[in-house]
């Protein structure tokens, strides 16, 4: 697990002092400090553009829609998640397909995956634990 202690003592300030920026600023969505989220996110990953979104549920739905999921679709995941890993096919409007996780781990085992694709399978979304 992470040490929050540690990892508060590293950047709490930073983001105590971000966090009061934006509170101050009433700009909560799509401020200042969005943008230069996004830009600097487009940097670090070498891409034109970056988009920040509110919630890891979003940035799930956003990337099935950018990967042209939809209805009717089929896609695999694992069953040892949170909820909205599935929450997010749905939203969608696609079919979550568990597959069983490993056997003395806690991601998805690949022979399982493997047996549940089919001809609807669209995409898969992939959970990762405990730095495995």
């Amino acid at each position: 697990m992470v040490d929050l202690a540690a990892e508060y003592a590293e950047v709490g300030e930073a983001v105590e002092d971000a966090a009061l920026r934006v509170l101050r600023s009433r700009r909560y969505l799509l401020g200042p400090e969005t943008a230069a989220f996004e830009a600097e996110m487009a940097r670090l990953v070498g891409v034109r553009e970056a988009v920040g979104v509110g919630s890891g549920t979003q940035s799930l739905v956003l990337a099935l829609r950018a990967c042209g999921v939809g209805a009717g679709d089929e896609v695999l995941t694992s069953p040892f998640t949170f909820f909205a890993t599935a929450e997010a096919i749905l939203l969608v409007g696609a079919v979550p397909v568990f597959a069983d996780i490993e056997r003395g781990g806690f991601n998805v085992d690949f022979e399982a995956l493997d047996a549940r694709v089919t001809g609807r399978t669209r995409a898969v979304v992939p959970v990762h634990l405990f730095g495995r």
